[in-house]
């Protein structure tokens, strides 16, 4: 199983961007999100949108294998999520994130901006 830090640095490494950890301002109570996603997991937003404006979002679980790439920050639907591995596939990951954008037309030429 790989360490939260060498997922940390491969995710960055793909683009994707730590979002803060759990801020009650920043995740409303009333926010209907599956439990399956606890607040503690890590979440990251990809620097660049899609063209279409699609943004992408990873949870990478933190004691456990597995990466999930969703639409949404905070899930309340199923159809926000892109892909789930339950595996630390690294090369897996890689081609879902590719997969993502060729589907949203490539991404914008901006990263976002913080």
């Amino acid at each position: 199983m790989l360490s939260s830090d060498v997922k940390d640095a491969y995710l960055r490494q793909l683009g994707f961007i730590r979002l803060s950890l759990y801020r009650s301002w920043d995740y409303p109570v009333t926010s209907a999100e599956p439990s399956f996603i606890p607040a503690s997991d890590v979440r990251y937003e990809h620097q660049f949108s899609a063209s279409d404006g699609t943004r992408l979002y990873a949870y990478a679980w933190v004691q456990q294998p597995g990466y999930l790439l969703s639409t949404a920050r905070h899930l309340s639907a199923l159809g926000q999520i892109v892909a789930e591995l339950e595996t630390n596939d690294l090369a897996g990951l890689q081609a879902q994130v590719s997969e993502f954008f060729q589907r949203h037309g490539g991404c914008s030429p901006l990263p976002l901006q913080g």
